[in-house]
Order: C-alpha cells, then sequence, then structure tokens
C-alpha cells in the first residue's frame, strides 16, 4: 500500500503537485504545494486519519465553507478543499483523508521565532495580539469561534503583518454535530484531545462543547503573557498538570517576571485569563482596546508582600469557621425540622412529621471514590429534607456514623428517629467512557418492641449522566414507601438538577470532601481550588459558588487577610444569590460574606434571617445568626440559638464548639466545659475543641488542671501541631511545659501556614516569659517585617495594627507601638464587636504592659471583666504574663472579685 505523500500526490495530481513536507502536529500534516491552476504555492494540509474518521467529511465540508468566507486582513484564508478516498483491497474502508489549502506565506511562526528570542519587544508584541485580536473580533461575529490559538497559528509575514491560521478546523472537530457520528461523545472521550493544553481555556480542558468566543480571548491573553515572560503563565510535566494550575488561584502577574511590563496590559492579561468566562472581556475587540492603553511608557513594580496569618481570638476563631465545615455536598441545606424530636423518639406513638436520618452510603467501590458516594448521600438527603411531613436529621450528625458497627436500633436512638435511610454505591468505571453507578438503598423503619424491618429496596444502575434522576427517584420512592403526598412543586424540586456538568459535579464534590477534612488552611485551599474549577466548568452552579463563597471568607480569617479573598468571596455569593435566591444556602454565603469578612453583623443577620426564613430549621443558619448575635452583644438570643442548632443537630461537633465558646464567654464553666466534653467526643482530633477545653480550666483559675489537659492532646495529631496551634491562638506560649517550648522554638514557619508574622510572634513571646529578650526582640523584628507587608496589602485589617504593635513593643518602640494598638482598637471596637473587639482590647493592654504603661493596660482590662470574655479573675491569677501588675492595687482589686 503506497505511503500517504505518494497517495496524495496521486489523488491530486491534476490539481496541486506536492513538493515536500513542512511539518506534523496534533491535527494534520503540512505540505508545501503548487496550486496548478493558479500557479502558486500553497500550504496543503491533510488532518489526521483517527480525526478524519470521527469527523466524517459532510461535517468537515461544512466548517471548512463556514471558514473559507472569512475574509480579513489578519486571517490566513482557505482556498481549496476536499476529500480522496482510501481503498483497501479493493474495496473502500470509509475513511477519506481529508484536506485543504491556504495562502503559503512567506515568514515564519510565532512559535519559531519565540523559541529564538524566548521574549519579544513589547511594542511589536501588542501589536502583533492586537491584529490577532481583531481578526479574531471579526470571525466572532461570523459565528466562528478558532478554538486553537497559539503560536504555531499565529504567523508573522515579512512584510511585519500578523495572520491568525486553521479558522474553523478545531470547530469542525469539537462542534456539538458530530456528536451523531460519535455516539454522543465528544473526539476528547476517544483520548484525542482537541487544543492546546498551555493555551486551552478552563472550560474547553473540561471537555465542554458549547464555547463562545472567550475561549479564544483566553487563550490569546496565554499567548500575550508568554510572548512577555518567555514561558507560559501554567506549567507543569503533564498535561494534567498543566489544566490542573490554573485552577489554584488568581492570574499570575506577568510583570513578576518582566516588571517593565505596564500595568494595563498586566491588568489586561489577567482579565483575559479569568477563570470563569464571564470575568474575561466580553468580546475580543474590548481586549484590543485594553491592551492598547499598555502602549504608554513602561513602569516597573514594587514586589508583592509576603502574606501570613495573624492570631485570632477565641470568638474570632470560632467567627471564620466555615458553615460547609460539616457538610459534604447538601445543594439544599435545609438538613432537617427536628424541633420536636425528644417528643417523637418512639416511632408511630405521636401525630407529626415523621422522622428520618440519611445515614453515610457504603462505597463498595474504589477507596479514592469514597467524596462520590458522600456526594450522592447528602444529594439524597437534600431532597428528602425539602418535603412536606419529613423532617430530616442534618447531616454533620448523620455522617458521625459512617462506618459504624452500631446497630441501626441504637443509631436511631441516638439521633431520635423513626427511619434510616442505608445504602451501598459502586462507581463502576470504564475505559470506553460508558461510567455506570449502581445504588442499593433501603429504608428501615424502627419502631417498639421488634425488630427493624425493611419498609423498602430497590438497586438502581444508571450510566454516570444520569446520576442526577437516580437521587430524585430515591427520594420519591422514599416520599412514596412513607405515604407522603407530593404535590408539583415538591415533585419539581426532587427533579432539579444542581448542574448538568458532571465534570463540575465531581470538583464540586471533590471540594466539599476536602472541606469536611478540617478547618485549616492547607484544607480550605484545597477545597477552594476544586469549587473554582466547578464554577470554571459550570458558572451556574449556584451550590458552587456559595461554597466557593464561604471557602474565600473562611481562609481570609485562617491565614493573611488579602483582597484577592475578600473580592472573590464576595463575588461568589453575589452570583450563588443571583442564580438561586430562594435558596438558604445563597443567603448563608452572602451572610458568611458579611460576618466574617465585612464585621457587618446586623446585614448578616438580614441574610440569615432570609435563609432562615427559606430553611426553618437549618442548623447551620441558627449557628451563623447566633455568631453574629453574639458580636451585637446579644448573648443570651445567641445562646438560645445554639441550643436549638444542637436539638436540631445532635451530633454536630462545630455546635458543640460554638455553644461551648458562648458558654465559657458568659462565664457559665460548668456547663461550658460539659459542652467542651462533648465537642471532644465528636471530634477529638479537633484543636480548637482541645484548646477550648484548656481554657475553660484556665478561666477557672485552675492551672493544674489546664496542664493536665495540654499533656494529653488528641490522639492521632500530630505534636508539633498542637505546640503551633497552643503558641498562636489564644496567646498560650506561656503554658507550654519546657518540653513543648524546646518543641516549639525549633519549629520553622512552614509550621505556621508560611505565616511568619504569627511564627514571630509566638517563638517572640515563648523567649520573652523565660527573660531572654535578646532572642525575644530577634523573632519580633522577624514579625513585624512581616506584619508590615501584610497591612500594606489590607491596610483596614484591625487585628494587623494591634499585632504589628505587640511586635513594636518587643521591639522597644513605645509610642509607634501604643499607636498601631490604638489604631486597631478603634477600627474594631468592643462598642460594635463584642465578640472579636474584646481579644483586640485584650491585646492592647498587652502592649500597654509590654511598654511600661501599665494604668494604661488596667484601663483596658478592667472593663473586660464586666462584660463576657474569657478573661476572669482565676485567669488573671494564674497568667503569667500579668505578672508586671502584680503589685498593682487595682489589679489585686480585680483578682481578688473572684476569690
Amino acid at each position: 500500500m503506497p505511503d500517504p505523500t505518494e497517495r496524495l500526490s496521486a489523488a491530486l495530481a491534476n490539481r496541486y503537485s506536492i513538493e515536500r513536507e513542512l511539518g506534523a502536529g496534533g491535527m494534520a500534516t503540512v505540505y508545501l504545494a503548487h496550486d496548478l491552476k493558479h500557479d502558486r504555492p500553497v500550504a496543503l494540509k491533510v488532518l489526521r486519519p483517527e480525526l478524519a474518521q470521527s469527523l466524517g467529511p459532510e461535517r468537515f465540508q461544512r466548517e471548512i465553507r463556514l471558514a473559507a468566507r472569512l475574509q480579513h486582513p489578519h486571517i490566513l484564508t482557505v482556498h481549496d478543499s476536499g476529500e480522496i478516498p482510501v481503498e483497501r483491497e479493493g474495496r473502500p474502508d470509509g475513511s477519506p483523508l481529508l484536506w485543504f489549502t491556504m495562502p503559503y506565506v512567506e515568514g515564519e511562526s510565532l512559535r519559531s521565532r519565540l523559541l529564538r528570542e524566548k521574549q519579544l519587544p513589547l511594542d511589536e508584541t501588542l501589536r502583533i495580539v492586537r491584529e490577532a485580536a481583531l481578526a479574531l473580533d471579526y470571525a466572532h461575529q461570523h459565528g466562528v469561534i478558532h478554538r486553537d490559538i497559539k503560536p504555531e497559528n499565529l504567523l508573522l509575514t515579512r512584510d511585519g503583518s500578523t495572520l491568525v491560521a486553521d479558522f474553523g478546523i478545531a470547530r469542525a472537530l469539537l462542534g456539538g454535530e458530530a456528536e451523531g457520528r460519535t455516539g454522543g461523545q465528544t473526539l476528547t472521550d476517544t483520548g484525542l484531545a482537541i487544543g492546546t493544553p498551555a493555551y486551552m481555556s478552563p472550560e474547553q480542558a473540561s471537555g465542554e462543547r458549547q464555547l463562545d468566543a472567550r475561549t479564544d480571548i483566553y487563550a490569546l491573553g496565554s499567548v500575550l503573557y508568554e510572548m512577555l515572560a518567555g514561558e507560559a503563565p501554567y506549567t507543569g510535566p503533564t498535561v494534567q498538570a498543566v489544566i490542573a494550575q490554573r485552577f489554584k488561584g488568581e492570574p499570575p502577574s506577568v510583570r513578576r517576571l518582566r516588571p517593565n511590563v505596564p500595568e494595563a496590559v498586566d491588568q489586561a492579561i489577567r482579565k483575559a485569563l479569568a477563570l470563569v468566562p464571564a470575568d474575561r472581556y466580553a468580546t475580543a475587540a474590548e481586549f484590543a482596546r485594553a491592551i492598547a492603553a499598555g502602549t504608554g511608557s513602561a513602569t516597573s513594580a514594587a514586589p508583592a508582600a509576603v502574606p501570613a496569618a495573624p492570631r485570632r481570638s477565641f470568638l474570632h476563631l470560632l467567627a471564620t469557621r466555615p458553615l460547609f465545615a460539616t457538610l459534604i455536598i447538601g445543594f439544599a441545606l435545609g438538613l432537617g425540622l427536628l424541633f420536636a424530636w425528644a417528643r417523637n423518639r418512639h416511632a408511630g406513638e405521636t401525630a407529626g412529621p415523621k422522622l428520618i436520618a440519611v445515614l453515610p452510603f457504603e462505597n463498595l467501590g474504589d477507596s479514592a471514590d469514597e467524596y462520590f458516594a458522600d456526594g450522592i448521600t447528602d444529594e439524597v438527603r437534600g431532597k428528602l429534607a425539602t418535603l412536606p411531613g419529613l423532617q430530616v436529621i442534618a447531616g454533620s450528625s448523620a455522617g458521625e456514623y459512617k462506618h459504624s458497627t452500631k446497630s441501626p436500633r441504637q443509631i436511631a436512638q441516638e439521633l431520635g428517629v423513626q427511619y434510616l435511610l442505608i445504602g451501598k454505591i459502586r462507581w463502576e468505571k470504564s475505559g470506553a467512557g460508558q461510567n455506570r453507578v449502581r445504588v442499593s438503598p433501603e429504608l428501615v423503619q424502627i419502631t417498639s418492641g421488634s425488630a427493624p424491618t425493611t419498609k423498602w429496596q430497590q438497586p438502581f444502575d444508571a450510566s454516570l449522566t444520569d446520576v442526577f434522576q437516580v437521587q430524585a427517584d430515591i427520594a420519591g420512592r422514599v416520599a412514596q414507601a412513607l405515604d407522603l403526598a407530593l404535590g408539583s412543586s415538591a415533585q419539581q424540586q426532587l427533579a432539579e438538577k444542581p448542574t448538568r456538568n458532571l465534570a463540575a459535579y465531581d470538583a464540586y464534590l471533590k471540594g466539599v470532601e476536602a472541606a469536611s477534612l478540617g478547618n485549616n488552611p492547607v484544607t480550605v485551599r484545597q477545597a477552594l481550588g476544586h469549587l473554582e474549577q466547578a464554577v470554571a466548568l459550570d458558572t451556574s452552579f449556584a451550590a458552587a459558588w456559595g461554597r466557593l463563597s464561604q471557602a474565600a471568607s473562611l481562609l481570609n480569617g485562617l491565614s493573611t487577610p488579602s483582597p484577592e479573598l475578600k473580592t472573590q468571596a464576595r463575588t461568589a455569593a453575589d452570583r450563588a444569590l443571583a442564580l438561586a435566591p430562594d435558596r438558604p444556602e445563597s443567603h448563608v454565603a452572602l451572610g458568611d460574606y458579611y460576618r466574617r469578612i465585612d464585621n457587618d453583623y446586623e446585614r448578616a443577620l438580614r441574610e440569615y434571617t432570609e435563609g432562615h426564613r427559606l430553611a426553618p430549621s437549618n442548623a447551620d443558619l441558627l449557628r451563623g445568626t447566633a455568631l453574629a448575635e453574639e458580636a451585637l452583644g446579644r448573648w443570651e438570643p445567641a445562646l438560645h440559638h445554639l441550643e436549638e442548632a444542637q436539638r436540631l443537630d445532635p451530633r454536630s461537633a462545630l455546635t458543640a464548639n460554638t455553644l461551648t465558646g458562648a458558654l465559657h464567654y458568659m462565664r457559665r464553666y460548668p456547663e461550658a466545659l460539659r459542652a467542651a466534653d462533648r465537642a471532644l467526643d465528636l471530634a477529638p482530633g479537633n484543636l480548637s475543641n482541645f484548646e477550648a477545653k484548656v481554657m475553660i480550666h484556665l478561666s477557672q483559675g485552675d492551672l493544674a488542671g489546664a496542664r493536665a489537659v495540654l499533656q494529653t492532646p488528641p490522639k492521632g495529631v500530630e505534636p508539633t501541631a498542637v505546640v503551633a496551634y497552643i503558641a498562636t491562638y489564644y496567646d498560650l506560649f506561656w503554658l507550654l511545659s519546657d518540653e513543648q517550648r524546646a518543641v516549639l522554638v525549633r519549629l520553622p514557619p512552614g509550621q505556621f501556614d508560611d505565616d511568619r508574622g504569627a511564627w514571630g510572634l509566638a517563638l517572640a513571646g515563648a523567649y520573652a516569659v523565660r527573660g531572654d529578650k535578646a532572642r525575644a526582640r530577634a523573632y519580633a523584628d522577624s514579625a513585624r517585617i512581616a506584619l508590615e507587608g501584610q497591612l500594606h496589602e489590607t491596610p483596614g485589617d484591625a487585628g494587623l495594627h494591634v499585632y504589628y504593635g505587640t511586635a513594636l513593643a518587643y521591639l522597644g518602640h513605645k509610642q509607634e507601638a501604643i499607636d498601631e494598638g490604638r489604631k486597631g482598637v478603634a477600627i474594631q471596637p468592643v462598642s460594635k464587636d463584642e465578640a472579636n473587639g474584646t481579644y483586640l482590647q485584650h491585646q492592647l493592654a498587652w502592649i500597654y504592659i509590654l511598654v511600661g504603661e501599665y494604668d494604661k493596660a488596667l484601663d483596658q482590662l478592667e472593663p473586660l471583666l464586666r462584660i463576657p470574655y474569657y478573661l476572669s479573675p482565676g485567669w488573671l491569677r494564674v497568667d503569667p504574663t500579668f505578672d508586671p501588675l502584680r503589685n498593682n492595687p487595682r489589679f489585686q482589686k480585680l483578682v481578688a472579685a473572684g476569690a
């Protein structure tokens, strides 16, 4: 059988003379040919056989004709096209060679130029990209999306012009009409990736078929970045790594690698590279105008400050705990109406709604798919929670029974329910793309005096694309088995799909699973990355936007406050609300933003109240309401809401933790200790619960009890993590044993989430209480440098000013330290924030002690003992940081008040 070149020459002998092969790429082989009819050189491209087979000649010709109609000075148009039948043993095999021709350009590709020079001059770069953008805008207006913009497809002619090549080819290969020829698969499903990973938009990389002009804008922005920086914006050792990089944060700044690039150009690139299409330029013409603004004089950029995480007070930490941290994936968030469970423990004995718990479905597949089983469980739970006549136990309580060996009766008794929905899931993956989900749910009824009975059971076997229908069917069959009458509205809610994009759904599940692993910066960043990917894949995914907002708000509190996180949190919350204004989770997201970032507790309460109207028994909304009320000094209503949340969600460690904090601040120590023990029973590895118990002993003046707890840290938690946590939060470095202090002083900043501010202050305090002033000053100076950078980024953050003042106080800069401390307290005073302002005022008192202004320190301390806060006469007696005040009569009076 002749080789392709010989076959091509023979078939086109009367039209083209094939001179030589110019090169081969992922989609086609390119030949230099001579157009015999018009006596001109042309570039003749022949698609790879496997692409030609998947595409078919009819679709190919239709798209090529569309591309051929594009007549623009910066577009390399199509001259001609056709197909060549291929025969084997005298019979056509149905896979013709598909070819087309374009003008042969004297010059070179942009890729060739970059290989030679790596970085191009700024003015020439902007000219090339503007010309390409104008070509794209023209094509977009004529309904053609390129889909494969890269340096190889930008041709630089000898006369200095730019030409965009290969219009319509990627569209032909990915177009929706081709689906009928491939059984509903895109070519990427068959392993043939169309597009180039370094330049693909996130939506294209995920396999989205419905791409618009903004995918080309993203690709052109990537090319512009590479021309200026000498490398693509996202790099990695594998295709998957390259694609994953773009979901990990904000678009990179080209000024990191080339500081003289004008700010206007840098901003234009970053907007073009936005993860979500809606955040990019609407048209290529807008992009062209934006980069035209960068043709003026270039300016250099100052190096960015390194962010770090400040210390947080007890209730400030609680305020930054995510409402979604104990949820796995509930799209509805209205997870239960259990206000009467204490009166309805025995099934069928009293009238009222039926009580049910959806236990975590058992994963029978790969252990790596555990998150998928959890997601299915919570989606079914969320759908059941919307049904009238049914009360569903919250997911955080039901989730405690994952892999439990307890009997169904014991679980039902502990949760106070009449029914349990249990199940098994297997996600069967096929290399051919025919993934299936097998779910075997069982509804178990628990009655007094008899064994548990199966009320309903039915296996489901469906393709992965039908997973949402399976969830709805399970919820519907449970409702039918429980004799619940469903109106049209309830039926519509059951059928509602959170997203139509399975890749987005998968990323969402991974994000919520990461969030469930703990409230620390590492896991929250992982969750944030997955959720960013989910909304990039489906920009209308309301639940994902809500969770994304919550993750950003939380991370802003757990680590260094940053303008980027604040903007991301607000933008995501606004989108969630715009997409789903009648969903309670949208109001949770916006409420969390106001509470955690803006410290606007009245507005937060309004959002929570609206969410509560939509989901009256949602424990998470009640918890958020309580935290906002605490900040407003409404402690009794807050306590009432927390107790109600605990009744609704009795196995929630987060609710127990929040209730512990409220009781502690209200100085109800015996109740607070019981709540702390309950929180530790539910989550023994949670360091916040662990430290809360230590602090309650200190508030009672029980130093021995506090140290006894501290010497028995949670099982499974690294000792270094315990030491770093205790030394950072609530400034308990003085409580560490000699052995623990020895561990502390050896810890690197990485143990503090790379926060040199928190690390420096913790070590400065540890050395100060040992009387080593030289080392205390050295580490305080490290903290000072880091905190200066953080304040440059977020100058309005009250906590940063106070921490900065503390560092200055260690260094002996008296007036500057006092000024910074006062500034922080003025930004967030106790009168506006009784939960967090108290801690800031406490820190100002510490600054006064460090600089020798003892009466002024007492001016700050005395009011704190008259309002809810963890300081108490007992605490003052045992805390050595107050030793300089011990001979002061005013301090002695404070201590004596608790005798």
